[in-house]
């Protein structure tokens, strides 16, 4: 990682295996975080969920506002967005999310789907931007619907938002006319959830990447939540089919059933039933809070989560 935007020195350490606990706890108040994958696939809801025990505030959240994202809106957790879509899939607008925004408790400022791939790519290989004609002519480009200078006030790492969301300028290479530059988008920390993980760090996802494989290499700090954690000599027999290089790794988790109710590719479908409940108790801030009491608050560990679940799930 260039040091465009921090020194990324990983730990050398032979393991890196710590518990859910400890791993969100060295996320600070106000940190730009990344949540890995997308809407209702692989996603780290146990870490989700143990961000909103610990109480973190302030958080600013990219590139989507779904599931593991609503969670922490509702809850007070997040205060700000930059994305590209802020919904559940089948199970329409995103609630909490959609109450805080109405309430101006929460501020998104969107930016096109390809300008998270573009902005992942240019913060993993250290490059403060990127030219493209992408979503011109739209209100992602309009200064008027810009939350800038927000993130950039309530961010605990100022640094960590760029100066202006894009800029316009004529092409001076080709003379196509305008384009865009779109900024880098460096995260504080990256929650990626993936089916292994060995205890350095390398991790082996199956199915859809979403943003991971560019987010881990533009994250100060880098969390896996794993299915299953097993030998690092495994991973390393086949590394063609591992996405995450240790090196870009700081602290892996154990964390089986750590994705529920999302998909997770070869381990369980998802849980519509459970996704169900959640979506219509968080229509309302009292469901919403019952439900965090519920399945959060008065479950401390992913194994009473799991007994609460049922085998039968």
């Amino acid at each position: 990682m260039h040091k465009y935007f921090f020194d990324k020195k990983k730990v050398s350490q032979e393991n890196k295996l710590v518990s859910l606990q400890e791993a969100v706890n060295t996320i600070n108040d106000g940190d730009v975080l990344f949540l890995g994958s997308f809407v209702d696939n692989r996603r780290p809801m146990a870490a989700a969920y143990e961000i909103v025990r610990q109480g973190k505030k302030g958080l600013i959240l990219l590139a989507e506002c779904s599931l593991a994202e609503d969670i922490l809106v509702g809850s007070g957790c997040a205060v700000a967005w930059r994305g590209c879509y802020t919904g559940m899939a089948t199970f329409g607008l995103s609630p909490a999310t959609l109450r805080k925004i109405e309430e101006e408790k929460f501020f998104p400022d969107e930016i096109g789907h390809i300008d998270i791939i573009l902005g992942g790519m240019a913060a993993m290989v250290g490059s403060p931007f990127v030219a493209t004609p992408a979503t011109l002519g739209s209100d992602v480009v309009n200064e008027e619907y810009s939350r800038n200078e927000y993130l950039k006030k309530v961010a605990g790492n100022p640094e960590m938002i760029p100066h202006r969301k894009f800029v316009l300028m004529e092409d001076p290479f080709y003379g196509k006319g305008m384009i865009k530059l779109q900024p880098a988008m460096p995260a504080d920390v990256a929650i990626i959830h993936v089916q292994q993980a060995g205890e350095k760090g390398s991790a082996r996802i199956y199915g859809s990447l979403g943003f991971d494989h560019y987010f881990v290499h533009g994250a100060r700090r880098v969390i896996i939540t794993a299915e299953q954690v097993v030998p690092e000599e495994y991973l390393r027999r086949d590394p063609n089919r591992n996405q995450i290089p240790c090196t870009a790794v700081d602290m892996v988790v154990e964390v089986p059933w750590g994705g529920h109710p999302s998909q997770v590719q070869n381990f369980y479908d998802i849980d519509i039933p459970f996704i169900k409940d959640y979506v219509s108790s968080a229509k309302s801030e009292e469901g919403f809070a019952g439900w965090i009491e519920e399945w959060v608050m008065d479950i401390d560990s992913q194994d009473k989560y799991l007994d609460k679940l049922g085998a039968g799930r």
